[in-house]
């Protein structure tokens, strides 16, 4: 009441003080906004470094060839050729990378990998020029001989083996007994699956169409019993005349059952009107694509070979979601080629892709290797992206530059915490090293990076 009268009468008192709590108040609001800019700053700056950072604990040169990986909960096996041993070798080193724990010699040339956990055991499938090799993490080989050069190899959780050879898909008991045969009638072959759990064979691959007497490439995916006689779905696969508008071209790279047990393919479309829009069992239901962000989104194309994962139902090959990936070029809003390689998921369903990109992926220039920054856009070169299990959150983007393009792609993997990857470069390409067992090469070489996230 005193305060009120005071003012009432002009109190000089009451009128200063009045004053004061405004200047006070406004000076309070402004504090408010710049600590929530600072916020929205500093979580910005978060989300940037941990999308174009990676947090490695090697980056190696190691073996002349390598041509697959697999992270298993104690270890990590590699296979390849070269350096490490005289011929095909596969390595097991500690879940940093930083050691080689053993390795042991493979008949034939290898020419592919895959691994997988049997019991909570990590083993790796080796494809060769002359058959193929199982090798657990004891280093124990067992080596099946087969007719031709082994071009895809998966392996179940079960030990079944499944392998391409040309057209020619095979599948073997964890004996190496071959079950059954079955010739592809696939133009172009992308990759196989065997998913233990519910003894299914997944092939990946594409066609040569045609629409109104033009040609187009469409994609399609079988799911196989693992005696070969029935099929339980196929995703895709649509005749030529029913395309209409969807005359990009569309082709199948890889397909992977992860450890949170969806199944997981790597398509290439070209251009932006392609079938991967639409639900792989019917062209008039759309396609559940999440897009994060531009670099997902399929405009300003022409018939650059792009990159589309697809999560789907194991059991039916219903899409669960999906998400283009592009690359685009600097300073413009002009979309580029990304060439889908390889993919893989953890247990809880994060995806991590292997890609070969043009110029350029996503804030390519503040990319860094544990602290160290990459070298300009060289002219071709592979990289990693990883997103989450809803595909609506990047988890990492970035390539490993160090002199020349780099742009061959071999093997991801992830399990708990912990990815790998191999590529391969020429004698006068150089990738980032870190924490290396081989820092240098003199020639062609392979090349091993582990990290966590």
């Amino acid at each position: 009441a005193y305060e009120i009268s005071a003012c009432l009468v002009g109190s000089e008192m009451c009128i200063r003080d009045r004053y004061q709590r405004r200047v006070r108040g406004r000076r309070l609001e402004q504090k408010m906004k710049i600590i929530s800019i600072l916020l929205l700053f500093t979580f910005f700056s978060l989300s940037q470094q941990q999308t174009t950072s990676l947090s490695a604990t090697t980056a190696t040169y190691l073996g002349n060839v390598l041509v697959g990986v697999g992270v298993g909960s104690d270890s990590i096996l590699v296979a390849g050729s070269g350096q490490v041993r005289a011929a095909g070798f596969v390595a097991k080193l500690d879940r940093q990378g930083r050691s080689i724990l053993g390795s042991v010699s493979i008949p034939g040339n290898p020419t592919i990998a895959r691994s997988v956990t049997i019991n909570g055991a990590l083993s790796i499938a080796v494809g060769t020029d002359s058959g193929f090799s199982v090798v657990d993490s004891n280093l124990r080989v067992s080596s099946v001989s087969a007719v031709g050069t082994v071009n895809s190899i998966s392996i179940g959780g079960d030990g079944t083996v499944a392998t391409l050879s040309g057209l020619e898909l095979r599948v073997y008991s964890s004996s190496g007994q071959q079950i059954s045969a079955h010739n592809m009638s696939f133009n172009h072959i992308g990759n196989v699956e065997v998913d233990s759990q519910s003894k299914t064979v997944y092939v990946l691959g594409d066609y040569n169409r045609r629409y109104n007497g033009g040609p187009v490439r469409v994609v399609a995916i079988y799911a196989y019993d693992y005696e070969l006689k029935s099929t339980k779905w196929t995703d895709y696969d649509f005749p030529g005349q029913e395309m209409g508008n969807d005359l990009g071209d569309t082709t199948g790279q890889d397909i992977r059952v992860g450890k949170d047990g969806s199944l997981y393919f790597l398509g290439g479309p070209m251009g932006g009107n392609n079938l991967f829009r639409h639900s792989p069992k019917s062209l008039t239901v759309p396609a559940n694509n999440i897009g994060i962000d531009d670099y997902n989104d399929e405009f300003n194309l022409r018939s650059q070979i792009t990159s589309y994962i697809g999560k789907l139902q194991p059991a039916t090959g219903d899409l669960i979601v999906g998400q283009y990936l592009l690359a685009r070029i600097t300073g413009t809003i002009r979309g580029n080629s990304l060439f889908p390689k390889f993919v893989d998921a953890d247990e809880v369903g994060n995806v991590f892709f292997l890609g070969d990109s043009a110029c350029c992926i996503k804030d390519r220039d503040n990319i860094t290797i544990s602290g160290q920054a990459i070298a300009p856009y060289p002219g071709g070169e592979a990289t990693l992206y990883g997103i989450s299990s809803t595909f609506k959150t990047r988890l990492t983007w970035v390539a490993f530059t160090k002199k020349g393009t780099n742009g061959d792609p071999r093997g991801v993997s992830a399990s708990k915490g912990v990815g790998a990857l191999v590529l391969n470069v020429e004698a006068d390409q150089d990738v980032v090293t870190v924490n290396a067992l081989h820092d240098t090469h003199s020639g062609a070489s392979g090349y091993l990076v582990v990290w966590t996230y």
